[in-house]
């Protein structure tokens, strides 16, 4: 099976096949509601993989102080006001500052490759403020088990379409055709189904504490910082 990440669609892709004009005009469809009673305990937010920063306008409307970290700096053009930009790969990132919380949102922790999941744990640890907060979302494993080719729903004005999909083990390849608007986008991506206990252990090894989870599908994960 590939892990060939790839788009198609009107405007730029970046390197992870993600189409900027795309999530340029996404709506924030409530991503964070799980989370954000705990999430505004702390004053500010790192996102590691922020894209062009529909999280991240939710956080400063929280009243958070937020930087966003994105490789594509076509996506961080997008950033709203109030969000510190910066442009690096995550698993690159050292920026010799912490944050009380860091974000790894969009199923990052589910990329197909162990090193990689590893490296973006890591960048995350050194830049979290001992005692402060990971919180980090994980694909929904029984959707990846069960998803099939066709029509998969609509939410907030854009359509979501299987056009392919392929499974090996853990691992699931699917191309995403995505409307909106009288628009279409591509994706093709690998993906990697990962159980709590499974994302527990990850974080464990790279030195984070329990690790609750949150929301009626238990997938966004918070782990502590050790103080």
């Amino acid at each position: 099976m590939s892990h060939g990440f790839s788009g198609a669609g009107e405007g730029p892709q970046t390197p992870d096949g993600c189409s900027v004009e795309l999530y340029r005009r996404l709506p924030y469809m409530g991503e964070l509601e799980a989370i954000e009673p705990v999430l505004i305990e702390h004053p500010a937010v790192l996102e590691l993989g922020c894209g062009t920063g529909r999280l991240c306008a939710r956080m400063v409307a929280l009243g958070l102080r937020v930087t966003g970290v994105d490789e594509s700096t076509e996506m961080l053009a997008h950033l709203p006001a109030g969000v510190e930009a910066v442009c690096s790969k995550i698993e690159a990132l050292a920026l010799g500052r912490r944050w009380p919380a860091v974000l790894l949102a969009s199923h990052l922790v589910n990329h197909p490759e162990p090193a990689v999941r590893e490296v973006f744990a890591a960048a995350a640890w050194r830049h979290l403020t001992p005692g402060g907060c990971f919180f980090v979302k994980r694909h929904d494993t029984r959707w990846l088990q069960t998803v099939q080719a066709g029509f998969i729903g609509a939410a907030h004005g854009v359509a979501y379409h299987a056009e392919q999909i392929e499974r090996r083990g853990a691992e699931v390849s699917m191309r995403l055709r995505y409307e909106l608007d009288g628009s279409r986008w591509w994706h093709s991506f690998t993906t990697t189904a990962m159980s709590e206990a499974e994302v527990e252990s990850l974080l464990r090894a790279q030195g984070f504490g329990a690790c609750r989870w949150l929301g009626d599908k238990r997938l966004w994960g918070v782990a502590g910082g050790v103080a």
